[in-house]
């Protein structure tokens, strides 16, 4: 009897009421962007218009705020050996703005810009390019750098020390 009665008052709700009660769960899980939820109801057929309007009022209820979803994304991955090119691709794929993402990443570019890091990663990885020639390791090494998002500078040098210490036997 239960479930009759739930059956009944959902199709007794509004399409707003309806969209924002499946925007609110699909948030439940985890913080999304405003442009994940807008795909979200798109899938679901919700009109323009009714999307809009969750969105808003989402928003109002601080349940979507695009720019301290994506300073959680940042922080949450910036030890996670990812550069600022691959953060940046990321955001811009959750539907985040380029202005918070350019704002965003200049506030961590010390962090992100610190080529320690991509050392660090290579030293976890250097048993892949031990038993390589030179270039071949040199040029597998920067691939990996590059898929992690590092500018050129900054894989290069890293690629450069932690050569050295392969040949050096320091590794």
């Amino acid at each position: 009897m239960e479930r009759r009665k739930k059956k009944r008052d959902r199709t007794a709700q509004t399409p707003f009421q309806e969209a924002r009660d499946i925007g609110l769960v699909y948030l439940s899980r985890r913080a999304r962007s405003a442009h994940e939820v807008t795909q979200r109801l798109k899938q679901k057929e919700f009109s323009e218009e009714v999307i809009v309007e969750v969105l808003s009022e989402l928003g109002r209820l601080r349940f979507i705020d695009d720019r301290a979803y994506a300073r959680r994304w940042i922080e949450t991955r910036i030890d996670k050996a990812a550069g600022a090119r691959k953060l940046s691709q990321d955001l811009r794929r959750k539907g985040i703005a380029v202005d918070v993402i350019d704002e965003l990443l200049s506030e961590y570019s010390a962090q992100l810009g610190n080529p320690d890091r991509a050392v660090d990663l290579l030293r976890k990885q250097v048993w892949r390019y031990r038993s390589l020639e030179r270039e071949k390791a040199q040029r597998r090494m920067l691939g990996f750098l590059a898929r992690r998002g590092y500018d050129a500078k900054t894989a290069w040098e890293s690629v450069e020390h932690v050569w050295k210490e392969i040949e050096e036997d320091e590794v």
